[in-house]
């Protein structure tokens, strides 16, 4: 159990390093910019991270080998590399959270948890005499298992994340809120603040799974304008409150989604982003809007909480 102190220090270093501390040096500054950040500054931001994270890797492989060798470790190389193999996987390793929205501490306790039981198990496995590919072999599988682990247990966290921060939005809002009455369609995330929310739902449309974003935004002085190729005006035969509504349909290339744009009475305009291109059918997707209070469409959306405390 002596190496148990240094491989959980090793961990916990490399997992601080590389989990923590390198990606706010690197998108800290990029995330916390008031504009939204350009494809360019996150690829920019990835390609220093790679050749960094693989560097380091080599100075902290080097380091927990000459620590390790010192508990007199078997084999300090295999475990050496293993561990900080493990961790790194541990924290790059996808989780298929929905919406990217899992808890921000899950990724560097996968980190933390692969580095030390990845190389205790392959130490526990030498002491037992088993030969060094055997023992790799198991480090292999309990990497393999922590990773399937903590997948099962993401995705429950990641889905009440996303819940309480959609309800949060939803009641946060103090526009006019619009929902989709239609069963196949459901609320999958939404984000905003008092002026502005976007509510993202999934539903089928002739037997495939497709997609709109609707984004509300409180505005008295917008006015349906067109852009020459790339945005045109016309009028709705029936909008949100029954009667005709002039509306913008704007699409910035053929090929590409398009958005709807249309003022809902009041102070709010509505804009409906098709999440696939050609895949919405306007009159019959705007049918199945309504316009609801926040209580409504939580409701509606979120039926497992109707009977909690507000």
């Amino acid at each position: 159990m002596s190496a148990l102190l240094p491989v959980a220090v090793l961990s916990a270093t490399l997992v601080a390093l590389f989990g923590i501390v390198l990606p706010l040096l690197l998108l800290g500054p990029v995330l916390a910019s008031r504009t939204r950040p350009q494809p360019q500054q996150l690829m920019f931001a990835v390609v220093l991270l790679i050749p960094t994270v693989l560097i380091g890797s080599g100075f902290m492989a080097w380091w927990a080998i000459d620590w390790l060798r010192r508990y007199d470790v078997p084999a300090p190389e295999l475990v050496g590399i293993s561990l900080v193999a493990a961790a790194v996987i541990g924290l790059m390793a996808p989780l298929r959270l929905p919406g990217g929205n899992g808890p921000f501490w899950l990724k560097p306790l996968l980190g933390l948890a692969s580095g030390v039981l990845v190389p205790m198990s392959i130490i526990w496995s030498l002491d037992a005499g088993l030969h060094e590919v055997a023992a790799v072999g198991i480090g292999v599988l309990v990497l393999a298992a922590l990773v399937v682990l903590f997948r099962l247990v993401a995705k429950p966290l990641a889905d009440r994340r996303q819940a309480k921060q959609a309800r949060n939005s939803v009641r946060r809002f103090e526009g006019q809120l619009v929902d989709v009455t239609d069963a196949a369609w459901s609320l999958s995330s939404a984000r905003g603040d008092a002026n502005r929310i976007v509510l993202t739902y999934s539903g089928e449309s002739g037997g495939k799974t497709v997609g709109a974003a609707l984004m509300l935004k409180r505005d008295m002085e917008w006015v349906p304008k067109a852009k020459e190729n790339e945005a045109a005006v016309f009028e709705l035969a029936k909008g949100l409150n029954g009667q005709p509504t002039e509306a913008v349909l704007a699409q910035k290339q053929i090929g590409s989604p398009a958005t709807l744009t249309m003022r809902i009475p009041g102070t709010t305009i509505l804009s409906i982003r098709e999440t696939v291109a050609d895949s919405l059918s306007w009159v019959e997707f705007i049918g199945k809007l309504e316009l609801v209070e926040a209580d409504a469409l939580l409701k509606r959306q979120f039926p497992e909480d109707a009977g909690k405390a507000k």
